[in-house]
């Protein structure tokens, strides 16, 4: 089980990470709340303000950033797993032409040394 955890942790991670910094976002935007709702002078409010809003905003969009950089790595990683069968296809097409080029070869360089082909002869 624990095993699965780590791959889990290892996978999610980012995802964890995001969602770990918007949580830190609401507390910091609850706690600039908390701060400045019984001030009524605006100057003793604007650095919970600052802090608080502007904090909180930061902390979301650095949050968001890296939750959509996990969307980012598995575009990626499936990208690469495309890629991989891409060139395995290009391999098994370019065996294929080199086994239909020997195939056709010996016929080709049979009429060059003046016999006819029995599938090329029927042809004609």
């Amino acid at each position: 089980m624990d095993k699965n955890l780590q791959r889990l942790a290892r996978e999610h991670s980012r995802q964890v990470i995001g969602g770990a910094l918007i949580i830190a976002a609401g507390i910091a935007l609850v706690a600039g709340y908390i701060s400045i709702r019984d001030e009524i002078y605006v100057a003793v409010q604007m650095p919970y303000i600052l802090i608080g809003g502007v904090g909180a905003l930061l902390l979301a969009g650095l949050g968001m950033v890296v939750i959509r950089s996990q969307d980012d790595k598995a575009v990626l990683d499936r990208l690469a797993e495309v890629e991989s069968t891409s060139h395995q296809l290009k391999d098994r097409v370019d065996y294929l032409a080199q086994l239909l080029e020997a195939a056709l070869l010996p016929d080709e360089s049979a009429e060059v040394r003046g016999v006819a082909s029995p599938v090329r002869a029927e042809v004609r």
